[in-house]
């Protein structure tokens, strides 16, 4: 299949956001430390947008259900005792499950990862230098 004419050029938009976001009434209070280290990540690589924020609320509020879950393992064990007296699976262990593939997720799509950064995703990867990928994944000199 082909298309006629000529082919969009694609152009990477940076962000401009420079003051720090407020962080969202839904976001626990003891997150604070983690949502401050992504905003200023995200700022000091010059990729934060307004859009963005939805994203890293998701983000900080799915470590934060790791972290309860994994309270909830440590205080009941990965097996709980049913109504009907038999073992079963903790809870905790499926939310556990769901807000790490959550985590890995979107710490992709923010660059928050060394391996997102090192593809292009997120900004240069350390050592990079002048160097930097294009739009198709190719390093680029």
């Amino acid at each position: 299949m082909s298309t006629r004419g000529r082919k969009a050029e694609l152009k990477v938009i940076e962000g401009g956001l420079q003051d720090r976001p407020d962080m969202p009434a839904s976001v626990p209070a003891e997150m604070r430390v983690e949502w401050e280290a992504v905003i200023a990540d995200m700022i000091e690589r010059k990729i934060l947008t307004d859009a963005m924020l939805p994203t890293i609320e998701s983000y900080i509020l799915a470590v934060y259900n790791m972290r309860q879950a994994q309270k909830a393992i440590e205080q009941y064990g990965v097996l709980v005792t049913g109504r009907d007296g038999i073992p079963k699976q903790n809870p905790a262990v499926s939310l556990i499950g769901k807000a790490t593939t959550t985590i890995q997720r979107l710490s992709a799509e923010l660059g928050l990862t060394p391996a997102s950064r090192s593809k292009g995703k997120g900004g240069k990867g350390e050592g990079d230098g002048d160097r930097g990928w294009d739009l198709f994944g190719e390093l680029i000199r």
